[in-house]
Order: structure tokens, then sequence, then C-alpha cells
């Protein structure tokens, strides 16, 4: 209409729009303003827009860091127009894969801003990483859930493994850990689970890991942990120790993803920080900045998890 047309010639008079053939596109100049005038005003804007803008500010400045846990595996992508986000697994018929900054500035085109990588590789018959994701029910005060955290934290440490932590990006937070190669135990035997059977392989051991983990924080901090991933309505008031994503096909956010509700990282964070952790900390700018001072902070060393499995094993099958 008019009154559109007439802003557009005033932004192309003072040089922050192009028009070309009755089509408008915004300069360097523009982008310049846009980029100091958002912060004044960014809650009169568009919330989702504003989001897919700034992760494609953000984005360029870690890709290095986040291609690391996306290449060689299959890679879920959330796109986010206004009030409206879904989850694509599939170009056509093939799933996702992201080998590249090109790749990742494909889908930040068509506003694809929140990765999440499958836990194995193509073909691979077990996980690559082993994750503990921590979702925190409701009621639960984060300062309890970063209790749960640490107290994760020390069980494994008490077996020779430093996890890695990251914020989830949400409410959450995860620690992850990668094992030196090795076999199953013999020994090895599901627990079971009140769901039936289960099948002896990779993923149920990794899965068990989560549970035991679980049962050992729970001696600590009792009625706060659980693995029951149904009824979400009656663990409110609990951290769930979340298992049900070490499966084929299981997937995470990427460490430095930006996640698409909220629109914070899921970034690392070392484990004397958690406690004075705030989730604002979380913030796109601050971290691109915290990642061009220290690099990438979410570094997986190989550990031996010998001492680990027997006890896995032995809880199993009590």
């Amino acid at each position: 209409d008019y009154k559109s047309l007439e802003v557009l010639g005033e932004l192309v008079k003072k040089g922050l729009l192009e028009e070309r053939g009755g089509e408008y596109a915004i300069t360097d100049a523009g982008r310049k303003y846009f980029d100091k005038r958002w912060r004044e005003i960014g809650e009169q804007l568009n919330q989702d827009y504003l989001k897919v803008y700034r992760a494609k500010q953000y984005y360029p400045r870690v890709i290095d860091a986040m291609l690391e846990f996306c290449r060689d595996r299959w890679v879920s992508v959330f796109r986010l127009f206004t009030g409206r986000a879904w989850l694509q697994r599939k170009l056509g018929p093939r799933y996702i894969m992201i080998k590249s900054p090109k790749d990742v500035q494909r889908w930040l085109d068509v506003h694809g801003i929140d990765f999440i990588p499958y836990i194995h590789r193509v073909g691979s018959d077990r996980p690559d990483w082993l994750v503990i994701d921590f979702d925190a029910g409701k009621k639960v005060p984060v300062e309890r859930t970063k209790q749960v955290v640490e107290a994760a934290h020390k069980v494994l440490s008490g077996y020779g493994i430093d996890p890695a932590v990251k914020f989830s990006g949400s409410r959450g937070f995860q620690i992850w850990a990668q094992f030196k190669p090795h076999d199953l135990l013999k020994d090895y035997k599901p627990k079971q689970l009140r769901t039936g059977r289960r099948e002896r392989n990779f993923f149920s051991f990794y899965a068990d890991i989560v549970r035991f983990t679980e049962s050992r924080v729970a001696e600590s901090l009792p009625r706060l942990t659980t693995t029951e991933t149904a009824k979400k309505e009656a663990r409110v008031d609990k951290v769930l120790f979340d298992a049900s994503i070490i499966k084929p096909m299981g997937d995470v956010r990427a460490p430095y993803s930006m996640h698409f509700k909220t629109g914070l990282i899921s970034m690392p964070l070392e484990l004397k920080e958690l406690k004075q952790f705030k989730f604002e900390q979380a913030d796109p700018e601050l971290v691109a900045k915290r990642y061009e001072k220290r690099g990438n902070e979410f570094r997986l060393e190989p550990v031996d998890g010998s001492e680990l499995f027997k006890s896995v094993v032995e809880w199993c099958v009590r």
C-alpha cells in the first residue's frame, strides 16, 4: 500500500535499503543500523524472526566446534517461523547430513537454527557418547537440578571419568563422556524394566549406565531423581535421567547449538561454574565472545570405562 511504499522510500533515502525493479534489499549500512537498533527495541520485534536473525550472526563465530559433533552422522534440524517450529529429519528421501559451514548456512537461510545430531554414526551399532540428559520437572528449582548434576558428575568421577558438562539451552543440563573402544562385558544382562524384555546391545548398555548413575545419585539425594519417562505429570518435582534418547536414531542437541524455543545456547560449562551459572549467560553474543577467547570448551577425551562397566553389570542383575 501507499504508506508502506512511503516508509520503504524513506529507508532507501537513508541508505538503509536499496531498490531494484520494485524489489528491496537491505544494505550494509542497513545491517549495521539494525544490529544496533534491535538491542534497543527487541521486545517489540517478532521474537521468532529475531532468533533467526541472531542465529545467523552467531553460528559463523562458533561453527567449527559445533561441526565436530555433526559430522559422519545424521542430524535433525528445528526450523522456526512465526509461532511455529518443526523438526526436520530428511531432505526428500534422505536423512540430513551436515558436513561443512556451507551446509549450516543453507539451513540458516531456511530458518533452521537448532541442530540435533544422532548419538551414533551412520550404520554404527553403538553410541559414540554416553549422554546423561537431566530434565527437570517444572516444580524443581534450578539449584536442585544443579545439585543432581554435581552428584552424577561425582559418581562418574569415582570411576576415573571426567565428563563434560553443558547447559541444555532451556531448563536442564547434560553431561557427556566418550569411552575408549570396548566390547560388551560377557556377563552383561540388560536391566529388567516394567516395559518388558530388552535387547542385549550397546544402546541398552549405555542406557543402563544412565540408570545406574541415577541409582547412585538417589542414595545421596533421595526422592529427587527418576528414570521413569512415562507420566510426565508424576515427575513435576523430580529430575529425570533421560535414558530414552540412548537408542538407534536417538538424538541430542549439539554443543553450541541454539535452542529454538529460548534462543539460548547449549553452552559448555566447567563444573566449578555450575553453581553460579545463570541462564542469561547463554545469550548467543556472550557465548560467541567466550568462544573467541577460550575456543572449543567441549572436549571429549576417550577414557577407560572398564571399572564403571563392571559396576553397571553387577547392578543390572540385582
